[in-house]
């Protein structure tokens, strides 16, 4: 291997914790898994879930990208699509490495072989995961309809030598590039070849942040803001728009829209007027007047003249726009610009007001501003508190620790974070299967609420990881993986057997403190852990579950039931979380006010995670001319609904004259 290669290597191997890994070529594997997966998913994911294991021959890793997320089972991906939306987006990666000097036509001819042989209905056996995958890869081309637009496929392979001029090298891999294109279930196919320079380039490009450079046609100063660097708006050819918003290969860095709020929503109306405005030339020269333009929020902005160099920046309003330009690319012409607006700031708190302002298109909460919220920003704060060899990185924006020499492992994304509360506070590990967005809709009532015990959220993420590490370092992480949720939630009653107090109160507070004792004891964690693991082990010998519908029995109540009955447990071990009324019709409600216009104020309900709003004339008994002589943003009211059912965009209707 490559010696410069050596210390970027190290450093990912420290940070995965890979140790205990005897075999090089499969931490290399882990760590080019990671380089190039990166640029099509915003989330934090575990390049160990992308390798296909022993026995495959041809590929090392695959990855399904659906919708901004990496999926691995057919459990999640029927998730996915069981609700019928029409805007779903699909990326498949293909990953081979070598960590040879030397190049092999014929290890990369092999590796183009068993891709065609992956997408296809291939002779070649291989092991259980990469079974699945391809079923996943079935099941997503069976349902056309579902997808915004055929999925695109990227293909890479990697050697630690040096790219040498190969024309016979070059005519292959333009061959394998359209016999995939002839299979017509891509948008798009890409190819890209990595030497060790190319490795090092992209392993400081992480280290550095996104740095890119972006000529503007013109440009003007924006006045000075407070806690705002500097700020610019002008005109940038669409053209060079797509330089600044594409890697190397040519593909959208994806994780540049995670602060968008909104991810790509596919062929809808709005952006299949976009695409028809860019297909027609003649309307090209229009697209600057008829589109609102990218507004870009960079940590660090220089200028010279009108070329401006941006470190460490997000798109943060723009994304419809900007993946319809990069779809229609090939169709731009130097007369198609586009206005862009350039912020400058360090200011997160600046930056998450700037998302919200520029994102919000309704006076309704959207469910896809959650992170952006205090609570999130306190929960944050409350992860920073523990000690520094348990604490964990709550990742509440996205990648935001890529840069920082931590143990990648420790890192508690969003999902996860939805996932372990479900399974270790509500005591339904059977749920966390599903699509981290219809767990927030599903429990919208119990979770993130205001006032809960940060604490508690936590101690969640902590129990699954402690179970999560144990089994990868024992070697039992292929063998108990898909029971990690059940086994925190056991290790949770055996640290504090006692009923569970209210989310908000000191004793959770205090149930919490106890918790944390027992999981920062290193051999209390992994003797549990283990009894934890003999009883799954004894339920399933047994045979006293079985799945009626063809499902995995960690997906039924009834595995997670017999497993609570085993241990002894009564319901309030589970969850005590207090009974709300239904909203219907005369119920008051616990309000908070959001904003408002001339004639209503939109407020969100505290305990119910739902949205209404209130008509000027039922704010008061009085007589009022504007609605801020009565109410302020977040000022907490009591209202009554008046309506049984909700409207979809204003939420319910609500008065305050009680």
């Amino acid at each position: 291997m490559n010696n410069l290669i050596k210390p970027f290597l190290d450093a990912h191997i420290i940070s995965y914790e890979l140790e205990s890994e005897k075999d090089i070529s499969k931490s290399f594997e882990h760590f080019f898994n990671y380089l190039t997966v990166r640029n099509y998913t915003s989330r934090h994911f575990d390049p160990g879930d992308i390798s296909l294991g022993k026995g495959e021959v041809g590929i090392d890793g695959v990855a399904i990208i659906v919708n901004d997320i990496l999926v691995t089972t057919m459990s999640e991906i029927e998730e996915l699509f069981k609700v019928g939306e029409t805007d779903i987006s699909v990326s498949f990666v293909f990953v081979q490495s070598k960590t040879s000097e030397s190049f092999d036509s014929s290890e990369m001819t092999q590796f183009f072989a068993a891709v065609n042989d992956f997408l296809s209905d291939g002779k070649i056996i291989m092991n259980d995961k990469a079974t699945e995958l391809r079923t996943v890869c079935k099941y997503i081309m069976r349902h056309p309809t579902q997808l915004s637009k055929n999925p695109d496929c990227h293909l890479f392979y990697s050697f630690t030598g040096k790219i040498n001029e190969d024309k016979t090298r070059n005519a292959l891999v333009e061959q394998e590039i359209e016999s995939l294109k002839r299979m017509s279930i891509f948008d798009e196919v890409t190819f890209g070849l990595y030497d060790a320079e190319r490795i090092i380039i992209s392993c400081r490009a992480i280290r550095n942040n996104i740095k890119k450079t972006i000529d503007m046609v013109d440009c003007a100063v924006l006045p000075k803001v407070h806690n705002i660097d500097e700020a610019y708006i002008g005109i940038v050819k669409c053209k060079e728009f797509i330089k600044l918003i594409t890697n190397d290969d040519g593909a959208i860095l994806s994780n540049l829209f995670e602060d968008n709020v909104r991810y790509f929503q596919g062929h809808n109306v709005i952006n299949a007027e976009i695409q028809a405005t860019l297909r027609n030339p003649e309307k090209q020269e229009e697209f600057s007047i008829l589109n609102n333009g990218v507004t870009i929020v960079a940590k660090e902005m220089r200028r010279m003249g009108n070329s401006f160099t941006l470190s460490g920046f997000q798109v943060i309003n723009g994304c419809q726009t900007s993946f319809v330009l990069y779809e229609n690319r090939a169709k731009l012409t130097d007369q198609s610009c586009i206005v862009l607006k350039i912020i400058s700031t360090s200011d997160k708190n600046i930056t998450d007001s700037i998302v919200k302002t520029t994102n919000r298109q309704t006076p309704v909460l959207n469910e896809a501003f959650e992170t952006l919220r205090d609570f999130h920003k306190r929960l944050e704060l409350a992860y920073e508190s523990y000690d520094k060899k348990d604490r964990l990185y709550y990742e509440r924006r996205s990648k935001q620790y890529d840069s920082s020499e931590i143990n990648k492992n420790k890192i508690i994304s969003f999902p996860f974070q939805t996932s372990a509360y479900v399974a270790v506070f509500l005591g339904e590990p059977h749920s966390t299967h599903r699509y981290y967005g219809e767990l927030l809709k599903a429990y919208s009532k119990r979770i993130y609420n205001d006032n809960d015990v940060l604490e508690q959220y936590c101690m969640a993420s902590m129990y699954v990881y402690a179970v999560d590490s144990y089994l990868k370092h024992s070697g039992q992480y292929s063998i108990y993986k898909k029971y990690k949720y059940h086994i925190a939630l056991i290790l949770r009653y055996f640290a504090n057997a006692n009923p569970l107090p209210e989310t908000s109160s000191k004793a959770m507070k205090k149930y919490c403190e106890l918790l944390y004792m027992k999981i920062s004891d290193e051999h209390w964690a992994h003797d549990n852990i283990q009894r934890a693991c003999f009883i799954i082990d004894g339920i399933i010998k047994k045979g006293q579950v079985t799945s009626k519908d063809g499902n995995d029995i960690t997906r039924t109540r009834e595995f997670t039931n017999k497993i609570l009955e085993r241990i002894g447990f009564d319901s309030s071990f589970v969850s005590n979380i207090p009974k709300l009324p239904d909203l219907k019709k005369n119920v008051q409600v616990k309000c908070k006010v959001v904003n408002w216009n001339n004639s209503f104020a939109y407020v969100e309900l505290v305990d119910y995670k739902e949205t209404g709003s209130i008509y000027i004339g039922n704010i008061s008994e009085k007589y009022i001319s504007s609605i801020d002589d009565i109410l302020v943003e977040n000022q907490e009211i009591q209202a009554k609904i008046l309506d049984d059912k909700r409207h979809p965009i204003f939420g319910y209707s609500l008065t305050m004259r009680l």
